[in-house]
């Protein structure tokens, strides 16, 4: 048998000229892949970015709609510290304790209050709460008026548009702060005769604080306290004064959820 000799096959390599045509056409399709994907990826990001805000906010000052027996039961940070985080404790006092009092109910005030976190959940890692989903430190603001917490964007910088516009949640007042009012109560009506109204709330360190109104019988029993961080708050009537208390009405418990509070007179009347 004989073998048939094969036929020798083109040896050549490619020219420059082929291997700069495919470098070519593989960066234009690699600019183009971008182009197209670029959207997508950002939008996955600004969702990431919102909700980490979401769930920040609600570990800030809680959820509004969590509630039991439509009752208010979340207010975050700000329900058991009395305040916001400062600029020096930052968001990574929703993480770790800042060195403030660990929260515990107050036998005097019938209420918890102190740190009670973490206020923060659902991430691999809290901290990766610190970072929006383009990896960048979110900008928080607590002595802006009202206070921010921004992200900056895909671009890092401030201003922007599209996806590099700035991303952010305000804490107005009026979701923070309240005004507490209400009439001591005598079967129903006015109590026209001295007192006073003690409000025990947290002091925006963790720790336990009051304010004391004084009522003259000229009042008819109205009191008034301002700027009380939202929050389970309580209320103590001593009459005629707290030094010299004959008659003691509570604590009573507030659950002050709205900017305008009033207390009912039913629950501050000395002879229901």
């Amino acid at each position: 048998m004989t073998l048939r000799s094969l036929p020798k096959l083109d040896q050549r390599g490619f020219t420059l000229m082929e291997i700069l045509m495919v470098l070519l056409l593989l960066g234009v399709l690699s600019v183009v892949s971008l182009d197209v994907l670029s959207p997508n990826i950002n939008e996955t990001r600004f969702q990431a970015t919102t909700e980490k805000m979401r769930r920040i906010q609600h570990g800030l000052v809680g959820n509004p709609n969590l509630a039991e027996n439509n009752v208010r039961t979340s207010f975050g940070y700000l329900g058991d510290i009395g305040s916001l985080p400062t600029a020096v404790i930052g968001i990574n006092g929703l993480i770790t304790n800042p060195s403030l009092p660990a929260y515990s109910a107050n036998a005097t005030a019938r209420f918890g209050l102190g740190w009670n976190g973490p206020y923060l959940s659902g991430e691999n890692s809290n901290a990766a709460y610190l970072v929006d989903g383009w990896g960048n430190n979110f900008v928080y603001s607590p002595a802006a008026n009202p206070p921010t917490l921004v992200s900056l964007g895909s671009d890092a910088a401030a201003g922007g548009t599209g996806f590099a516009q700035d991303i952010s949640v305000t804490f107005p007042t009026a979701t923070r702060l309240a005004t507490i009012t209400g009439f001591v109560c005598n079967t129903g009506a006015p109590f026209k005769a001295a007192a006073q109204v003690e409000l025990n709330y947290p002091d925006g360190s963790g720790g336990l604080t009051q304010s004391l109104a004084t009522l003259a019988a000229a009042d008819a029993g109205f009191f008034s306290f301002a700027n009380i961080p939202f929050g389970v708050r309580s209320l103590t009537i001593y009459i005629p004064t707290k030094a010299a208390a004959a008659n003691t009405i509570g604590p009573v418990i507030l659950t002050v959820d709205k900017p305008n509070y009033l207390v009912p007179c039913n629950a501050i009347d000395i002879n229901p």
